[in-house]
């Protein structure tokens, strides 16, 4: 009886211990994991109209792009965004958005940018916003988002 556990032990330890290994912990089903979302920041400052309801926009960075988050606004808004306290905009500003739910964002600085938010993609669009609409010197931007035919 001792013999055949002893035997046993030492049949399945080679076994437990590929279990440890990397390249085998991998192929389990927990051994994935997803990659952790980036922590929220606050790089521009959010302003909502007196009448509005606040929506929750959150902002992340991106490599070197600030993301603006706007996946779980309402079907239709504005807000305008000023620089926080840097008193500068970053270098790269992105929009992210769900489409479906609007089909238009407009963005209103320096210029005016309206970008169509298309329904045939699954997931999260992110979308660039051109330097030249959020140069130095620029006091606000105004996002605003709805149906099409309001643009």
């Amino acid at each position: 009886m001792r013999l055949s556990t002893l035997a046993l032990v030492l049949a399945l330890s080679p076994a437990l211990g590929l279990t440890g290994c990397a390249t085998v912990r991998d192929h389990w089903p927990w051994g994935r994991h997803e990659a952790p979302s980036p922590p929220a920041v606050r790089e521009l400052q959010v302003i909502v109209p007196p009448d509005a309801q606040v929506p929750i926009v959150l902002q992340f960075w991106e490599r070197n792009t600030l993301v603006v988050d706007l996946t779980s606004v309402p079907a239709e808004g504005t807000i305008s965004l000023r620089p926080g306290e840097s008193g500068r905009w970053p270098a790269r500003l992105a929009l992210r958005f769900q489409p479906g739910r609007f089909e238009a964002v407009e963005v209103r600085g320096a210029q005016r940018t309206v970008f169509p938010v298309t329904d045939d993609r699954k997931g999260n669009a992110t979308v660039d916003v051109p330097a030249a609409v959020h140069p130095a010197g620029t006091d606000s931007l105004t996002l605003r988002w709805g149906a099409r035919e309001a643009f």
